[in-house]
Formats: structure tokens, C-alpha cells, sequence
């Protein structure tokens, strides 16, 4: 049995790791936009999803090991934007409809990160000062990571691409939210006409199937 003085000694210890400086930056790996199955076109404008259904592949984006496991499920976006002017979208436009006819918007990435990493990284020992870490706004922090990398409202301009993740929550995480699901962006705004383009259908399915995940 370890003694308890050793066990405090060993929790104060790895508190201390994971709310220090430990938190990893990870650059999830871009590929051309044409290189997703699940992608759609109009005007110019290409946008791909890639899902990241499990775990694992979260953790290549994210140092959370468990971010599927609390619910959250996210979905890189893609924006190719081969049009003669400036587009905007709009992301609080943008669903996730699933195989069940749910319409689920995205949580901003400071919620998750309140959610998820920071309750992490609570422990029953009292005061920690290190509980706040989480949500620090100093670079490295997952704070910075995740609103980082999220995908917000935006202007693309000509000849360039954008990206980000969206996140969605499901209270059923053991199953692949986006089984049978289809990511919804109503519209692209052409900024020098005015003109609307799409709407965008991407079916996650598809990328699903390309790597054997569709459970």
C-alpha cells in the first residue's frame, strides 16, 4: 500500500503537470482541399469537412485524450475560395443534421474548453492555483489552442483558403455523432456583389467511409 503522504505528494505532482506548462500545441495536418470526400462547389468556392469521430484522432489536433469521450465531437472546415472576390460565412449558420433529423449548432471553442479541460483539471485538493490555467489567454495555453483553431465568422480572400474546427456536442458520446450525418452551410456572401452561393451539403459519411469509421 502507498503511504498516504506519498499518494498526496504524487496527486500534488501530477496536478501540477497538468495544469502547468505541459499542454501540447499540435498542427493538425491540411491537405488540398480536393483531397476530402467530403466536400461541395459553387461559384468558385469549395468547402470540405473532415470529421474527427474518435478520441484518437482529436488528440492529433488537441492535447485532450478524451474530447469524443465528453461529447464533443469536432469537424474540420475547409474553405477554397478560386472566386474573383472576397467571400464571408457566417458561422452560426452552419448545422450539423444528423442521421436522427436532429439540427445541432457548433459550442464555441471557450465553452468547450471551460467544459472539458478546465473540469479536467479539477481536483478535491483545495485552492489550487493552478485550476485556472486552462482558460489563461497567455499563448500555449488550451485556451489560445482551441479558440485558435476554431473555425469563426469570416471574410476568404481571392486565391486563398481557410480553415477551422467546429465543434459539436452529443450526451451520447459512445456513438459516432456523425454517422449518417450532413454538415449544412446555408450560404457563402460573394462581399462584392452580394450574391449568395450554395447551399453547401457535405456529407460526413463519405469521409467516414474513407477511413473505415462509419460506426
Amino acid at each position: 500500500m502507498i503511504p498516504s503522504r506519498t499518494l498526496f505528494a504524487a496527486v500534488m505532482l501530477a496536478t501540477t503537470v497538468a495544469v502547468g506548462g505541459d499542454y501540447q500545441l499540435k498542427t493538425p495536418k491540411i491537405l488540398p482541399v480536393e483531397a476530402y470526400p467530403a466536400r461541395s462547389t459553387s461559384g468558385g468556392i469549395t468547402v470540405a469537412a473532415d470529421p474527427y469521430p474518435t478520441d484518437e484522432k482529436s488528440f492529433t489536433a488537441f492535447d485532450v485524450h478524451d474530447l469524443n469521450s465528453r461529447g464533443y465531437f469536432p469537424v474540420l472546415v475547409v474553405i477554397q475560395n478560386s472566386s474573383p472576390n472576397p467571400v464571408s460565412i457566417r458561422t452560426r449558420e452552419i448545422v450539423l443534421a444528423t442521421a436522427k433529423g436532429q439540427e445541432i449548432y457548433s459550442h464555441p471553442a471557450t465553452l468547450v474548453v471551460q467544459d472539458v479541460v478546465k473540469a479536467g483539471l479539477r481536483t478535491k485538493i483545495p485552492k489550487m492555483r493552478g485550476e485556472d490555467r486552462a482558460t489563461s489567454t497567455k499563448s500555449g495555453s488550451p485556451l489560445m489552442d482551441f479558440t485558435g483553431k476554431e473555425l469563426t465568422s469570416r471574410a476568404v480572400e481571392p486565391g486563398t483558403v481557410a480553415n477551422g474546427f467546429l465543434f459539436f456536442y452529443t450526451a451520447e458520446p459512445k456513438k459516432n455523432l456523425f454517422a449518417g450525418s450532413t454538415l449544412r452551410i446555408p450560404k457563402i456572401v460573394d462581399e462584392a456583389t452580394r450574391a449568395t452561393l450554395g447551399p453547401f451539403a457535405l456529407r460526413v459519411d463519405a469521409a467516414l467511409a474513407a477511413t473505415g469509421q462509419q460506426k
